[in-house]
């Protein structure tokens, strides 16, 4: 222990004594300071708190991982271009410990910038609440869904497998589906039609939502249930919508009129629900103003929210689980410093960071099928030549060479998306900005896969290549 002591420490200086990483450490520390009091909200206090939570953090937690990677590979490879490295080397120490050292120094300053920055978001938040004039009731509602720690229920979908089948056999028995297409894709459209047309409300019709409360409240003790609906309207414009949505509970019913403007996410709070269930049914009335149907996204369209927690446990808990990303960073930013010279490593930095702020797309197009990504990415070849004279065009089928590059290409958004997995679907500060409960197994899962499992085989690699790898010594030894 004294050794990683020792070479941490060294790292440590290493790492204040690097221009870039100070440069990035006085951006961290203005975005803590300055940009809590720069942003503006839309006037309201959920407003203000998303942006605190979503804002602050996200653009502290890029900085420190930009800082983390540029660092970790400094620890070797900058040292090993100074000289400073093999003279380390030479030492009786083992390199798993030498790695072990250089990880723990990271380890230690992401801990001490990300308690800061946590503190000082945290601390600027209240101060805002506190004097920002909003009223106490809008205040009360605000803490109650986005300053909270609330369980995000959601409805199960209806079966529509048999119908889009049948319809599937339809179309292909009139002879009526594009060539072009492939089967997964016509019948995840068909699906999708169906749903849509599931989920949308006629002009004084009603639609339920059956949800499954789990675990269960306790009985007797009052609870809150938060309805939470976006619905597009038929009419365009600013026609505002009329409607009334129903909670029923243990065989209580609650009920609220409502109007809100179509597009926008509105929230109806049921406050002082006495009774312990398993289950609750939310039924929502058109009320039919200007003749207009309601659509609601299938899966997010209307959701039941519950609170399980407090917004402090939530708050530690995303601190943890960036920690941990970081801690990731700060193993493979070593790694790469132990495997590459310094320009090579910063370069591969440079690409993660690049990858990472396409993750939305890499992981939209690595798990769709690989036949219905090479139908839609391959580009099709030349216009068929016209037949019969007539200007109808048929578009011919993509190129053998065509196809096998959107094949090469489904393939390597795939293996990013398997290598990267843990830190591409990363939704943490999303989470936590609209107040949504991160489950305490959660942080166990990445402690173990983030902060344990990935840093041991990485460690394992680098110590590897600091045996096998030729250092040249310092001159004269």
């Amino acid at each position: 222990m004294r050794q990683i002591a020792a070479i941490a420490l060294l790292a440590l200086r290493h790492v204040f004594r690097s221009r870039v990483v100070l440069v990035l450490s006085v951006l961290l520390f203005a975005a803590a300071f300055f940009l809590p009091l720069a942003l503006r909200s839309d006037g309201t206090p959920e407003g203000l708190i998303r942006i605190h939570l979503a804002y602050v953090l996200g653009i502290a937690s890029f900085l420190l991982s930009l800082a983390t990677l540029w660092a970790g590979c400094a620890a070797v490879s900058q040292e090993a271009d100074d000289k400073t490295l093999q003279l380390l080397l030479v030492k009786p120490v083992p390199r798993l410990r030498i790695w072990i050292g250089k990880w723990t120094a990271l380890l230690v300053l992401d801990a001490l910038l990300l308690a800061f920055v946590g503190a000082v978001a945290a601390g600027t938040l209240q101060a805002k609440l506190r004097r920002g004039g909003f009223e106490p009731d809008a205040l009360a509602a605000a803490k109650q869904t986005v300053l909270a720690s609330l369980q995000t229920l959601r409805a199960p979908l209806p079966d529509v497998e048999a119908d889009v089948r049948v319809e599937y056999e339809q179309l292909r028995a009139a002879h009526r589906l594009p060539n072009n297409a492939s089967e997964s894709a016509i019948l995840d459209s068909l699906r999708r039609t169906r749903l849509a047309h599931l989920y949308s409300i006629a002009p004084g019709a009603t639609r339920g939502w059956l949800f499954t409360i789990s675990p269960p409240a306790r009985q007797g003790s009052p609870t809150t249930l938060i309805v939470q609906f976006k619905a597009d309207s038929s009419v365009p414009g600013a026609a505002e919508m009329e409607a009334s949505i129903e909670l029923d509970v243990a065989g209580q019913i609650f009920s609220r009129p409502l109007r809100a403007m179509p597009g926008t996410l509105q929230t109806v709070v049921f406050d002082g629900i006495p009774v312990a269930a398993s289950s609750a049914t939310v039924s929502f009335a058109n009320r039919g103003t200007h003749g207009a149907t309601l659509f609601f996204d299938p899966a997010d369209g209307l959701v039941l929210r519950r609170p399980v927690g407090t917004f402090a446990g939530n708050y530690l808990r995303a601190l943890g689980q960036l920690y941990l990303r970081l801690a990731l960073f700060a193993a493979i930013g070593v790694t790469l410093g132990t495997l590459f010279s310094m320009p090579v490593a910063t370069f591969l930095t440079l690409v993660l960071i690049l990858i990472l702020q396409l993750s939305g797309f890499i992981s939209a197009a690595a798990q769709v099928d690989r036949a219905t990504f090479v139908a839609n990415v391959a580009p099709f070849g030349a216009v068929a030549p016209d037949h019969g004279g007539n200007d109808a065009r048929e578009v011919a089928a993509p190129s053998p060479v065509a196809r096998a590059a959107a094949t090469v290409l489904f393939y390597a958004y795939r293996a990013t998306y398997l290598t990267l997995r843990p830190l591409l679907e990363d939704q943490t500060l999303d989470d936590l900005s609209t107040g949504t409960y991160l489950p305490p197994r959660d942080l166990l899962r990445n402690v173990l896969q983030q902060g344990l499992v990935l840093p041991a085989l990485l460690a394992v690699l680098s110590t590897a290549v600091l045996r096998r790898r030729e250092w040249a010594l310092p001159a004269g030894n």
